[in-house]
């Protein structure tokens, strides 16, 4: 994946690379490596605390301000009444303009508030017992973690000792891939691919070839560096032109083991773009996806002299994406069967440590998923003998376990394939174009609008589920980050609605306002709204709204 990035000092344009491989299990892994992920874990949690901590502080200043005062009780008020979702969105409004206005008010007290915080989390940085490279990594993770929560109002996820984990080398100031190689550097090391790794006919002595061995430092105490090795498949070379800034080393849980992977950040020199073509093109794109005996449609787009085309899911992913929502509805029927024996469990059939920790999750209020699953892979399951426990556990916690790994694996390779057909569909699009016109659509205003005659949600459910399979957020991210890589301007605009007959300008239909087929009744054409949509963007009605994509390039 290469993402362009501009170098304000220097005025040269860098382009970061990144290059990721698989791992085998380490060889050299011993206690002390799992006390470092632990010390991670606490470390984020602890950062937790923090933010918790001042975020409650920042809502007791900011609530002696009597507009937001009044504005989050109405609020909340609305909430409990579960009042109309219109209603509440309106609210919800206001209340982000009162809390913007207390804000900027109160600007001495939050800010003095928040050199507070900062204070904290370095002494938690300090005490955390944690190398450097690791704390940082931490801190930076739960930096952005923290600023999507505040944005989005809701809560950061505390981690347990069975959850996924990272090992962060940084190379100061960077290095030369060479030395990535011959040693020089004391943190990682790779030993050196044959030439023939990537370059050998056959694809079998290519694999052979391809296998090397990471060695990377996992921490470092008492001055004494703890190292440890992986083997890799290095499929692909890491470009000699590139710096190599940072190696990440992942883990996650997948079938109840670890699966390993290493990231090697680098940067480079970006090319400079092309120029555009002098016969380039605008194009225009309509999103809104409609089923249709394809597949589903999501997106029309329309070059000035050319026929139109059509974005479109085949239906085996609809299919795919179909299964996702019978093995959701499988795990919320296990987790409420799960809920039900574990607290039904008698905790005396059991030893004293097992007995305390069943009673402490059976005195837990309102237990929901999160609480099971850390439950399910605790100590009360996976330190004591299965014999031991009730067999009805057991059978639910190997189902339970089973279909929660099939919906992660499936809901991955759904989504990794839909965005992988938006890419090279975002690909193929931008030859020759000059200017992407965008259809500014305002998803979240239109699915909180209500129906005049019913209290439910303007979307149906079902054309709620399939604009959640289209995500046509993710494609309009695509054709972003691709437009700002060739140096293509990527623009929105509102386009007219209802869109306008392309044969006499009128506004009258014969057939639905949601037909894909529209017929005009002053004139009688036959049209597909969504090219006369993508039409009406391309003859520049009403103003633009510029996208910047100056820092977001990039494919993958």
């Amino acid at each position: 994946m290469n993402l362009e990035d501009e170098n304000e000092f220097q005025g040269t344009k860098t382009e970061i690379v990144i290059r990721k491989y698989g791992l085998l299990a380490p060889v050299e892994w011993t206690e002390d490596c799992e006390s470092e992920m632990r010390l991670m874990d606490d470390f984020w949690n602890k950062l937790i605390d923090v933010h918790e901590k001042y975020t409650s502080r920042y809502l007791v200043v900011i609530e002696k301000d009597a507009g937001f005062l009044a504005a989050k009780i109405e609020y909340d008020n609305l909430l409990s009444r579960q009042a109309p979702s219109a209603a509440v969105a309106t609210s919800k409004r206001q209340l982000a303009i009162a809390q913007k206005d207390a804000t900027s008010r109160m600007a001495i007290e939050l800010r003095a508030l928040e050199t507070a915080r900062r204070e904290e989390v370095k002494i938690a940085r300090q005490n955390s017992g944690l190398w450097w490279g690791n704390y940082n990594a931490i801190v930076r993770s739960s930096e952005r973690a923290r600023s999507a929560a505040l944005r989005g109002g809701n809560t950061m996820r505390r981690r347990s000792s069975s959850d996924n984990g990272r090992i962060t080398n940084t190379i100061q100031g960077g290095a030369d891939v060479e030395s990535l190689y011959d040693g020089s550097l004391s943190q990682v090391m790779v030993r050196r691919p044959s030439g023939r790794a990537w370059s050998a006919e056959s694809r079998g002595e290519r694999r052979r070839e391809q296998r090397t061995v990471l060695t990377a430092t996992v921490f470092v105490r008492d001055g004494e560096r703890r190292v440890v090795t992986w083997p890799m498949i290095m499929h692909r070379p890491i470009p000699p032109e590139c710096r190599l800034k940072e190696v990440i080393i992942t883990r996650r849980q997948v079938g109840g083991r670890w699966r390993w992977a290493a990231s090697f950040m680098c940067t480079r020199p970006a090319k400079p773009l092309a120029p555009v073509p002098a016969n380039s093109k605008r194009l225009g794109v309509d999103i809104g996806w409609r089923r249709i005996p394809a597949g589903l449609r999501v997106a029309t787009v329309l070059a000035i002299g050319e026929e139109p085309r059509f974005v479109v899911l085949p239906n085996d992913l609809i299919e795919s994406f179909s299964l996702i929502e019978d093995l959701q509805k499988r795990v919320r029927s296990s987790t409420i069967q799960g809920l039900d024996l574990l607290q039904n469990a008698d905790a005396k059939a059991y030893a004293q440590k097992f007995r305390v920790l069943l009673h402490q999750y059976q005195s837990i209020e309102d237990k929901n998923a999160a609480h099971l699953k850390v439950f399910c892979k605790g100590a009360f399951f996976l330190e004591q003998q299965r014999e031991l426990i009730a067999p009805d556990l057991v059978a639910w916690r190997i189902e339970h376990l089973k279909l929660s790994t099939w919906l992660a694996n499936q809901s991955r390779k759904c989504v990794g394939r839909r965005n992988h057909i938006y890419h090279n569909i975002a690909v193929n699009l931008l030859n020759d174009i000059s200017e992407i016109v965008m259809n500014d659509i305002k998803f979240g205003e239109i699915a909180s609008r209500r129906t005049a005659v019913a209290e439910g949600a303007f979307f149906p459910n079902r054309v709620h589920w399939y604009r959640n399979i289209a995500a046509p957020s993710e494609l309009m991210r695509i054709l972003k980050l691709q437009a700002a890589r060739h140096g293509i301007t990527f623009i929105k605009r509102e386009a007219d609605s209802p869109v306008r007959c392309p044969g006499c300008g009128s506004t009258s239909r014969k057939t639905r306002a949601d037909a894909i087929l529209q017929i005009c009744t002053n004139c009688g054409t036959s049209f597909d709204q969504d090219v006369a949509t993508c039409q009406s963007l391309l003859k520049a009605t009403k103003p633009a709204r510029r996208v910047s994509t100056k820092t977001n390039a990039g494919s993958s």
